[in-house]
């Protein structure tokens, strides 16, 4: 469908630059932006089940990111001193 919309440049230029990487248009890219945005977010429903450590919620861990230990802690407390 086609219609007119007001889109802010620096965003028209965001889908624009997206659409080149993809190699599609700037309208699908717009389209799978807003189904994004739109859809209901569940994370509970994507297989995401949060782990909790004495109430707080932990962030998932990105598949090859670090391990996060007490000694990575220090040294990059002391790298910041």
């Amino acid at each position: 469908m086609r219609t007119t919309l007001d889109i802010e440049d620096d965003m028209l230029f965001a889908v624009k630059e997206l659409a080149r990487q993809r190699k599609t248009t700037a309208g699908e890219i717009v389209s799978l932006l807003l189904r994004d945005a739109l859809a209901p977010k569940s994370r509970a429903t994507k297989g995401f089940q949060p782990e909790f450590r004495n109430g707080v919620p932990l962030l998932p861990r990105r598949p090859g990111g670090p391990v996060v230990t007490v000694d990575l802690v220090k040294q990059l407390l002391d790298e910041d001193e």
